[in-house]
């Protein structure tokens, strides 16, 4: 079964979910696509049935405080191995810089017995990886804040997944994305409440925009995330009713614990 586990679902700013952490896997092979804000990472792994030490492969997009934090927790528990397994992070070398920063003074002495079984990938524009049967494609979103990586996963059956970080569409990277079949866009509030959550001044978007863009790039499936929470208990209605104005495919709206089979 290849399936997305939603193990975080919202924005910057939680206040009754969890920031961005998305489990790719397919029984073979798993990517966990950004690792939240810290440690109520391991609560819902937990909540999920998920154990940590299954995490083989970590993708970075950017060291905002909502992405890279949970990366704590995570390695404080795979210090806990009795038998250490070599892991992959995904990341551009910015991100490295700030991980290694970050453990220069928080849970040190984790890091360092944890550090000789990490393998860094540094990511860049353009850059393609074979991860078992996966193909992995990355590409920069030429952010004008913190700079954000996104990619694109090719599974063995040639479904393809496109990841874009928590950025609007991009035309310098169409092409990456073009006729995926699911598309994992940000869609940080509904159009009517942009005034209040102000999507766009922080280079996000409204539910309406990632639909839109769904459609531009003839994605035939769309999956949000990155979204606010003040809203949580009409969400799915909501955001849904949304999407589907402006998206002719399927589209999914998940709330943390969510999983999606495709």
């Amino acid at each position: 079964m290849r399936r997305l586990l939603f193990l975080g679902t919202a924005s910057g700013m939680p206040i009754a979910s969890t920031c961005t952490a998305i489990l790719v896997e397919d029984g073979e092979t798993n990517l966990l696509l950004d690792t939240a804000g810290g440690h109520d990472l391991l609560v819902k792994m937990n909540e999920a049935k998920v154990n940590p030490h299954t995490i083989k492969n970590i993708f970075i997009t950017q060291y905002d405080s909502d992405h890279i934090l949970g990366i704590v927790p995570l390695i404080r528990a795979f210090r806990g191995e009795i038998n250490p397994i070599k892991r992959r992070i995904f990341c551009a070398q910015n991100v490295k810089d700030a991980i290694e920063s970050l453990f220069t003074y928080v849970a040190k002495i984790h890091y360092e017995k944890v550090k000789p079984y990490l393998e860094y990938v540094i990511v860049n524009d353009g850059m393609s990886y074979e991860l078992g049967r996966w193909r992995l494609k990355f590409f920069d979103s030429k952010s004008n804040r913190t700079p954000v990586m996104g990619c694109t996963i090719t599974f063995p059956d040639d479904i393809k997944l496109g990841y874009l970080g928590d950025e609007p569409l991009k035309e310098h990277y169409i092409a990456a994305v073009k006729n995926c079949d699911v598309l994992v866009h940000d869609a940080f509030c509904l159009e009517a409440d942009k005034k209040e959550f102000e999507p766009h001044e922080k280079n996000h978007s409204t539910v309406k925009d990632a639909a839109t863009n769904a459609m531009k790039v003839g994605a035939k499936k769309l999956v949000l995330f990155h979204m606010e929470d003040k809203t949580l208990k009409t969400r799915k209605q909501a955001y849904l009713k949304e999407a589907k104005q402006y998206f002719s495919g399927d589209v999914f709206v998940p709330v943390d614990l969510d999983s999606y089979v495709f």
